[in-house]
């Protein structure tokens, strides 16, 4: 055993070094010492030609030696999750390329896709209810009403909007929603403006249902976490928000096994005020914001979301940020031979090798700077339709094509094969098979973000959570829409020249819930219906 495994706080060179046999002394045998000479280092099991530095002794390590296995047995257990971690990384610092791909046994995937929990019925209402359980509004009405008569104790004047506040209701919180979808509908410069009697602005069904500073206290007071008290250790800086961000996580894993094909990438929530996680992104129609990490399915179906929250907060030691992105979004996806399809922010050699150890595929584009690539491929010139490639032993394809101008991508499911495609116009041209699999399923973001563009309830406010909490109220509207289509017919467009996909399905959530509370005889007008509070 190593003598730089026994003593602590020294190092000695394991290279010059050599194994010495090392006992533990007994207290008789220490006696002895003392009562009989050294004739020879045999008598200790110390060889003569043990190379000792200045300063070393053989005998001060010897009281600090323990047991090979017991030490192995604890190594074995700290390092168990690190080595697992590193292993890729290992493996993909001294790539050896190759021409051509190796034959290796491909991953199936066998899952059975689609929803795991039935609607109560096939209406679109059914599907929404089906993703916003009472569980979410039991919360939103206990954080809601709590904060509310904070507000209220807290209040400046008897004269205030706060002091006219009554306790929420399950029903009135879904009115209150109701109208939040409308106001996505038809939009108006003000929100005081769909209250107005005015023939030009004249909504009664904003009126019918609830009064103005009713729909102004409701939205004031609005919800999702309890503030911690000033002893309570700091909170994260996503608690206000973090409770529907868990709700929306495990609602969607429980509800719905999405199809082989995952795309990742980030999408941006409009936000110009003061935040230290607001991000810029160029290429985004929000250019600024706070920044949504999403899993999707290719037709826009969000089914993981992730935010950033600042520097440093989303890494691992063993991990960087982007790894750390991909992992956490896939956490529940690994190990079933799902292909994710994700741009050059994330993607590298080692994440692809990474992946690929957990039974999954990734495709994508990928930068020139990353780590381990090859340089023959960097640095080859090519002409247009020209395309070079090389591999690894596990099969990870990285190619270079240029069309207009020059590509790279990475994939560790496809080979470099050049196939026909066709555009929009017709028109055929040769691509490499990664390439053309990307821009295949690689659109589920984009997709969402756009279908969410055509209605947005979010207005401008002064508290980043509510525009936050909005903005997921607005995702699982779409994704029970995509439920419905997918599970029961394709609702027609509202606008073809635009392509309104969700009109006719907002409309039918929008009315079914004023139906159901007609009917229930509740909440016609909110001031007359409602418990009124004692006078002081």
């Amino acid at each position: 055993m190593d003598s730089s495994l026994c003593t602590p706080g020294t190092s000695h060179d394991r290279s010059k070094s050599p194994v010495t046999k090392k006992i533990r002394l007994s207290d008789h045998d220490i006696s002895a010492m003392f009562e009989e000479p050294l004739s020879s280092d045999e008598q200790f099991s110390y060889d003569s030609d043990t190379d000792l530095g200045e300063g070393d002794s053989a005998d001060d390590d010897s009281d600090y030696c323990v047991n090979e296995k017991v030490l192995q047995n604890e190594t074995e257990i700290e390092n168990d999750s690190f080595i697992r971690e590193n292993l890729t990384n290992s493996q993909t610092h001294n790539n050896i390329w190759l021409d051509h791909s190796p034959d290796l046994d491909l991953i199936v995937f066998d899952e059975n896709t689609g929803l795991k929990i039935k609607p109560n019925g096939d209406k679109p209402i059914d599907f929404f209810d089906l993703l916003l359980t009472d569980d979410f509004y039991d919360f939103v009405l206990e954080e809601t009403n709590n904060y509310a008569a904070e507000l209220f104790l807290t209040r400046s004047s008897n004269k205030s909007r706060i002091s006219k506040w009554i306790e929420l209701t399950k029903n009135e919180l879904k009115t209150f929603f109701g109208l939040v979808f409308h106001t996505g509908t038809i939009k108006m410069p003000r929100m005081s403006d769909y209250w107005k009697t005015d023939k030009l602005f004249n909504l009664n069904c904003f009126r019918d249902f609830m009064s103005r500073n009713r729909y102004m206290l409701i939205t004031r007071a609005l919800h999702f976490s309890r503030n911690p008290d000033p002893d309570d250790p700091k909170p994260s800086r996503l608690y206000k928000i973090d409770p529907v961000l868990e709700y929306f996580n495990n609602r969607m894993l429980e509800v719905y096994k999405p199809s082989k094909q995952l795309s990742l990438d980030e999408s941006m929530v409009l936000w110009r005020g003061r935040l230290v996680f607001r991000q810029y992104i160029k290429n985004k129609r929000h250019k600024y914001g706070i920044k949504l990490y999403m899993l999707t399915e290719p037709n826009g179906l969000v089914l993981n979301i992730l935010i950033y929250s600042g520097q440093g907060t989303d890494s691992t030691p063993e991990k960087t940020h982007t790894e750390y992105v991909v992992y956490k979004l896939m956490e529940n996806y690994l190990d079933k031979g799902h292909s994710l399809f994700m741009d050059n922010y994330y993607n590298s050699s080692n994440l692809a090798h990474s992946l690929l150890q957990r039974k999954t595929y990734c495709t994508g584009t990928l930068r020139n700077n990353r780590k381990n690539n090859p340089k023959e491929i960097i640095s080859k010139k090519l002409k247009t339709g020209e395309s070079v490639c090389k591999y690894t032993k596990y099969g990870v394809c990285i190619v270079k094509w240029k069309d207009k101008r020059e590509v790279l991508a990475i994939s560790s499911e496809f080979k470099n094969e050049m196939i026909e495609v066709h555009n929009k116009y017709g028109k055929s041209k040769l691509k490499p098979l990664p390439i053309s699999e990307y821009n295949k399923f690689m659109s589920g973001i984009d997709r969402q973000d756009q279908m969410l563009s055509y209605y947005p309830c979010e207005r401008k406010t002064l508290r980043w959570y509510k525009k936050i909490g909005f903005h997921f109220l607005q995702i699982t509207l779409l994704n029970s829409y995509l439920l419905y289509c997918k599970n029961v017919k394709k609702i027609s467009y509202y606008d073809t020249q635009y392509n309104h996909h969700i009109h006719d399905y907002h409309k039918n959530i929008f009315l079914s819930k004023w139906t159901k509370i007609i009917k229930d005889g509740i909440f016609v007008k909110d001031v007359e219906f409602a418990p009124q509070r004692e006078k002081e």
